[in-house]
């Protein structure tokens, strides 16, 4: 594991002691999070690149397909 430090003012510091907090392991968690976060948009700005030139169905086409596979169970 490599180690990243964080500087914050000398007041945070101190009210970081009065918070009964594990704060390399909420910091680490909050990293972690956001990664995932990142990870999603980007996904989600490739998935939308790949769809735009995808033409659009016709509208109720969805309808008609669940009626047509309600039909046929």
């Amino acid at each position: 594991m490599k180690i990243v430090a964080v500087r914050v003012p000398e007041e945070i510091k101190k009210k970081m002691k009065d918070v009964p907090e594990d704060w390399s392991g909420y910091l680490r968690k909050a990293i972690e999070e956001r990664i995932y976060i990142e990870e999603r948009k980007k996904i989600l700005r490739e998935v939308k690149r790949l769809l735009k030139d995808v033409p659009k169905a016709p509208k109720g086409t969805a309808a008609k397909l669940i009626r047509e596979m309600r039909d046929s169970a």
